[in-house]
């Protein structure tokens, strides 16, 4: 990277054929990563190969790890290094261009009871901030950077009353950088779920604040699905129609605890799911598909004498309980809400339609638009919901990097 003083332009690594060093900090199994990397299948499309290339990754979770390791060929053969954030040596980390992070969110989520930044993963931040300062010293310095968080980080506040992100946002442009943040919904971006997520981007300052209507502009070059021109395979009904039956894990799924799969089975399926999932397998419209397809459940279609005394407190007040979706089935005709890494009913939209049983591992994988042959090895089987849950959507990730691609590429016009 250097100056061009004739036209005062910042010149970057960005250029065609050249390729993006990437280091990632929090990196669970892979799913920004993967969506950074590119040249991916999620159903019938391809997700090109992108500029960025993954140098170097880091987490603390065996199971994340176990994952991650099991998916090499997906991330250039490259493996995922497993430590303790704070006893990494950062000046043996190689070279970057880009810092990706996705530090730990459930401190700030509502399945998590937000203790925010008082939570010890609260201020986790501070690493990558540790390693910024580390790369600015170098000759090679880095471009910029791309965090992301629960949309519950934005009302986490600092001892002097400073939003997260705020802080954030003041303490890498005293770095250099040119920050600014969008929370956004990922069923805009080509995922089969309404999940939210801060996305926080950083570029040096001879590059401009990010332009997040690049995203869009991504998403119409590529046609992808979304909420307002195309949302027909965001549905549920789309996401589960077509799973190869030789998927790995597509038989797979945690079973519910006695309580739980009492209130399952109360609740009832949604009506018509078998017939209408086959005609979601062949397009047929949403208005052609049963009426009923596109009425979910939840807690709501019980009779409260029917729970027992700890779930009726949660049914008497979800809000107190952090429980928005308790016991909630989304329809075949509706997008799915969010997986959370607890996977448990109380908490996040886990059960299937029309069978009285949480998703299979490969259900999930789906929402969370991962490819079918990205592979979910575990030890426990809650490990391997939790980092699903954990995992940002590597579609949505993907038209993050093709867009930070076309704004480098526009700094250099």
């Amino acid at each position: 990277m250097f100056i061009d003083f004739r036209t005062n332009k910042l010149k970057t690594s960005a250029k065609k054929n050249q390729t993006l060093k990437i280091v990632s900090l929090f990196s669970g199994c892979g799913g920004l990563d993967l969506g950074f990397s590119g040249n991916f299948n999620f159903r019938d499309r391809h997700f090109d190969k992108t500029k960025f290339k993954i140098e170097y990754s880091n987490d603390i979770d065996p199971a994340a790890e176990y994952v991650y390791n099991a998916n090499t060929s997906f991330f250039n053969n490259h493996e995922l290094h497993r430590e303790d954030i704070k006893d990494v040596d950062f000046e043996n980390i190689p070279d970057f261009d880009f810092l990706l992070a996705g530090f730990p969110c459930q401190p700030f989520s509502n399945a998590g009871l937000r203790k925010g930044i008082n939570d010890e993963r609260g201020n986790l931040f501070e690493e990558c901030e540790k390693l910024l300062k580390v790369g600015l010293k170098r000759k090679n310095k880095p471009i910029g950077f791309v965090f992301e968080n629960v949309k519950g980080i934005m009302s986490s506040k600092m001892e002097d009353g400073t939003s997260i992100p705020d802080e954030i946002v003041k303490r890498t442009e005293k770095l250099g950088f040119k920050t600014c943040y969008k929370l956004l919904k990922t069923s805009n971006y080509g995922v089969p779920s309404n999940r939210q997520r801060l996305i926080i981007i950083g570029l040096r300052k001879d590059l401009g604040y990010f332009d997040f209507n690049l995203l869009e502009q991504i998403v119409a070059e590529y046609n992808l699905p979304n909420e307002v021109d195309n949302p027909y395979d965001l549905y549920l009904g789309s996401a589960l129609c077509d799973i190869p039956k030789n998927a790995p894990q597509a038989n797979d799924f945690w079973k519910y605890s006695p309580g739980g799969q009492y209130m399952v089975d109360k609740i009832g399926p949604c009506d018509d799911g078998k017939e209408a999932l086959a005609k979601f397998k062949k397009k047929v419209p949403l208005t052609k598909i049963s009426k009923t397809v596109s009425k979910g459940k939840s807690w709501k279609n019980m009779n409260p004498e029917d729970m027992s005394e700890r779930f009726r407190k949660i049914w008497d007040n979800p809000k107190k309980y952090h429980a928005p979706n308790f016991y909630r089935r989304f329809a075949l005709g509706e997008i799915n809400g969010t997986i959370t890494a607890s996977a448990q009913p109380e908490n996040c939209g886990i059960t299937h339609p029309f069978e009285n049983r949480r998703f299979t591992i490969r259900e999930i994988a789906r929402i969370q638009s991962f490819p079918d042959n990205f592979e979910f090895p575990y030890k426990t089987i809650a490990n391997a919901y939790k980092v699903i849950g954990n995992a940002v959507p590597p579609v949505f990730a993907w038209v993050i990097a093709k867009a930070l691609e076309k704004h480098l590429e526009n700094g250099e016009d």
